[in-house]
């Protein structure tokens, strides 16, 4: 079920109403949101609800084993114990076939080499079976926040949580569990007694009903005009035959697709948010205007921020972080990308992009230059350009599905002769407005939030009508799957 559909519109309605004022009491509410949470993900495919509350269960015992042990030896033991457990779900359904297919090539070539040296034939004696593996819908995002709870328990962060339903519910939380943001555990937790309070109603405390109508607004905008009519339009077709294109619409097709990712992602990101705002839940920010980023140091600190920050936590400060001197640093953080970029799929292009993402880290933290931006105008426009020029093009090769591909697309950057012929003034128009609104300061968003807020309530609510109606004009029938689903 996508968020902008009627029928999850529906089905937010009967929630929101049932947990406000239905169920009172707070153990209730916490029941519902289980109930309505795994009603989601059922929605998505029931098969795999089974595995979701496995998971679930095995990490709360490992918090629990981890928590109530003092020794050093057992606890690492069984942090040990949980992240091959967690490594084994997921490796399974994600990456298997790759590591089969890659294994049993390995396996043939040293068979065939072995082969032609003893002037037979040989037949290798094992292979490794394709298997049609289904990947469940955000097991990637729900994985990492089980490892987060065993994580920030080890790490002394947070007290083993006995109650199992709420480990559930902070597991299976549906605004949440598709895509992200990825909540830490120890933000989650300690917040969620206040939240969930059984003795303080709408009246004693008012949602936040100004930022999360900006945030559903802010991120509807941003999937169905600006992600689905620049993807539909321009840079899908491009990108599925990039020879067939002038060398122009091939570049402006790479620009593209960095503000679909961006408006496509953060647009889910704010729908998520404000979501879990209505119900009283606050949700970290995922986005902060990444490509005005003077570095890929800064881009990673304003990209996907709940992710950059559980890789920076339990990846880069488990290899040492900068305790160890500069060449160590450098190592942690190119390595800490590589499995960054394969956390997004078993492709070689995914690893190539982490590859990129972490060389590019590691020479900035080398040379010094990832944490100064120029005091002098020009030079820090030119600063923001390169970033984003280096991020645009890491990202055609992670919208490409091969290497073939990626070599298909900048080889197709030369095409000087056939016609423009799917750049249209629409097309310029959002792909400037998409690059755009990365420019307008953060004083000026919260002086406009800030008026907004003085809008008499009725006019408020016309104002949100008119919106949604503007919206079903204007965008397309039906709406893509958001691209970070298949993560």
């Amino acid at each position: 079920m996508l968020f902008p559909t009627f029928g999850f519109a529906f089905f937010f309605l009967c929630v929101f109403t049932g947990y406000w004022y239905v169920f009172r009491k707070n153990l209730e509410r916490r029941i519902f949101l289980v109930a309505v949470s795994y009603l989601f993900y059922a929605l998505w495919d029931w098969r795999f609800c089974g595995l979701l509350f496995l998971t679930t269960a095995a990490n709360y015992g490992f918090g629990l084993l981890v928590g109530i042990n003092r020794e050093h030896l057992w606890r690492k033991t069984f942090l040990v114990l949980s992240i091959v457990f967690n490594l084994l779900v997921l490796g399974f359904f994600k990456y298997y076939n790759f590591f089969a297919e890659s294994a049993n090539t390995l396996i043939q070539t040293f068979v065939s080499g072995h082969a032609a040296s003893s002037a037979g034939t040989a037949v290798p004696s094992f292979l490794f079976p394709a298997l049609s593996v289904i990947m469940p819908v955000g097991i990637s995002f729900y994985t990492f926040k089980v490892m987060s709870y065993v994580f920030d328990v080890y790490l002394c962060k947070l007290p083993p949580v006995r109650s199992y339903l709420d480990v559930m519910l902070y597991v299976s939380f549906f605004p949440q569990i598709a895509s992200g943001p990825i909540v830490h555990a120890s933000d989650f937790f300690p917040r969620l007694g206040e939240t969930i309070n059984a003795g303080r109603e709408l009246e004693e405390r008012p949602l936040e009903f100004d930022r999360a109508a900006t945030l559903i607004m802010s991120g509807l905008l941003k999937k169905m005009v600006f992600a689905n009519f620049l993807s539909t339009l321009f840079v899908d077709p491009i990108f599925s035959n990039p020879g067939m294109y002038h060398s122009a619409e091939v570049f402006l097709a790479a620009v593209g697709y960095s503000v679909v990712i961006y408006c496509d992602f953060s647009g889910y990101s704010d729908l998520a948010i404000g979501i879990a705002l209505f119900l009283g839940f606050r949700t970290p920010a995922n986005f902060n205007r990444p490509y005005i980023s003077f570095s890929v140091t800064e881009f990673w600190k304003r990209w996907h921020m709940t992710f950059s920050s559980w890789l920076r936590d339990y990846l880069y400060f488990s290899m040492g972080g900068s305790r160890f001197g500069k060449i160590r640093t450098m190592f942690a953080l190119f390595f800490t990308m590589i499995l960054g970029g394969l956390w997004h799929g078993a492709s070689y292009t995914f690893l190539i992009w982490g590859a990129m993402q972490g060389l590019a880290l590691a020479f900035e933290r080398g040379t010094g230059t990832g944490s100064n931006r120029s005091s002098k105008p020009a030079l820090a426009v030119v600063q923001i350009f390169v970033t984003f020029l280096f991020t645009t093009l890491s990202w055609i090769v992670f919208r490409s599905a091969s290497l073939e591909t990626i070599l298909v697309f900048f080889r197709s950057l030369g095409n000087f002769g056939p016609q423009i012929t799917l750049l249209s003034p629409l097309v310029l128009i959002l792909l400037v407005l998409g690059l755009l609104m990365h420019a307008i300061p953060g004083s000026f968003r919260a002086a406009c939030f800030d008026g907004y807020r003085l809008v008499p309530l009725p006019l408020k609510g016309i104002l949100f009508a008119l919106f949604f109606v503007l919206l079903a004009i204007v965008s397309m029938s039906g709406v893509a799957p958001f691209i970070y689903f298949q993560f």
